[in-house]
């Protein structure tokens, strides 16, 4: 399984920036979905070599706890 990584940066004006690293193809859009969930909005995005790689499978198992 390869290893997924999660930059992020929470700049001093409140932007955050998440880099997404470890996912081929487009299912790194999904995990950007998780976090776009917890911080809001996405106002730009800049695709890795990896987006053009061939898709993978990856599964999710989100729990929300109180």
């Amino acid at each position: 399984m390869p290893q997924r990584q999660f930059d992020i940066t929470i700049a001093s004006d409140g932007q955050v920036h998440l880099h997404v690293q470890g996912y081929k193809g487009k299912s790194c859009h999904d995990a950007v979905k998780m976090f776009e969930r917890i911080v809001g909005e996405i106002k730009s995005q800049q695709m890795t070599s990896e987006f053009y790689e061939p898709d993978e499978l990856v599964r999710y198992h989100l729990e929300q706890r109180q």
